[in-house]
């Protein structure tokens, strides 16, 4: 059991290093701002994100103040998450499927599961960073299956 855990949050983690990888190479030569906003916005979220990952990796020390304000980032990104989708922006940079905007009140749903999850976390300890990666994981998962490229 702890081994398939272990496997299932290091794949998460694999996925999360390369996600960041290709969102900072993205930003280049975005030209619409709206586009470039929301990109920036994710950018950040998955760069505090990426924080957290690396005190449970222990590659940083854990440091529950600054896991809290991390976690608290997290929180406010994820409440402003809809506003810089409110216009439907094209660009062939863009990783936002067309169909948010079709469905705008689910996105806005599944948006706010995130930041209702990070504001009820807690990390206090060490042990509280693996399921609040993992629940954080699972939130931006639903929202990008279905609404990211």
């Amino acid at each position: 059991m702890i081994k398939k855990y272990q496997i299932k949050l290091m794949s998460f983690l694999v996925l999360l290093s390369l996600l960041i990888g290709s969102v900072l190479f993205a930003h280049s030569g975005v030209k619409d701002i709206n586009v470039l906003n929301r990109m920036k916005l994710m950018s950040s979220m998955a760069e505090h994100v990426k924080v957290l990952s690396q005190m449970m990796q222990k590659k940083i020390s854990f440091n529950a103040e600054k896991a809290s304000e991390t976690l608290n980032k997290i929180f406010r990104l994820s409440e402003n998450t809809p506003s810089v989708f409110m216009v439907n922006a094209i660009d062939p940079k863009s990783e936002a499927k067309p169909i948010i905007w079709k469905e705008f009140d689910n996105f806005i749903k599944l948006s706010n599961k995130l930041s209702d999850s990070t504001k009820s976390l807690s990390i206090s300890t060490y042990e509280d960073l693996r399921p609040a990666i993992i629940k954080i994981g699972t939130d931006c998962k639903a929202c990008h299956k279905k609404y990211r490229e």
